[in-house]
């Protein structure tokens, strides 16, 4: 009896331990991610962005993902890439209110992603 009750003491302090990280973590990416993208945005305003800066955005996301693909599903991803695509060509080729119009879906997304893997009795049941 003293088995079975430590072995699902052991089991939900696992689950737990394992929720905690991987709200924190993609949190954290996350915010990374955005601050990258507010300074891409403040860049694009002034419309003194390059292609550099919108790389420079795409190479931090390219590291993040890696790690990611193990957490989150590969849609979310795909559609990260898309929109972070457009605002790459929209960058270069110099027309800034589409690359906005793209940087705000890419906030939104950013801002989306980590609220569905926030601990909330909404998410847990």
């Amino acid at each position: 009896m003293v088995k079975t009750f430590l072995s699902i003491f052991i089991s939900l302090a696992l689950l737990l331990a394992a929720a905690l990280f991987e709200h924190f973590y993609i949190s954290n990416t996350f915010e990374t991610f955005d601050i990258a993208l507010n300074a891409l945005e403040d860049k694009v305003r002034e419309e003194i962005a390059s292609r550099e800066d919108a790389e420079a955005v795409r190479t931090l996301w390219e590291a993040d993902k890696r790690n990611l693909h193990a957490v989150i599903p590969h849609n979310d991803i795909s559609q990260i890439d898309y929109w972070l695509g457009e605002t790459v060509s929209c960058i270069e080729t110099r027309t800034y209110p589409d690359a906005l119009s793209r940087l705000e879906v890419l906030q939104s997304i950013c801002r989306q992603i980590p609220m569905t893997y926030k601990i909330t009795f909404e998410n847990i049941f």
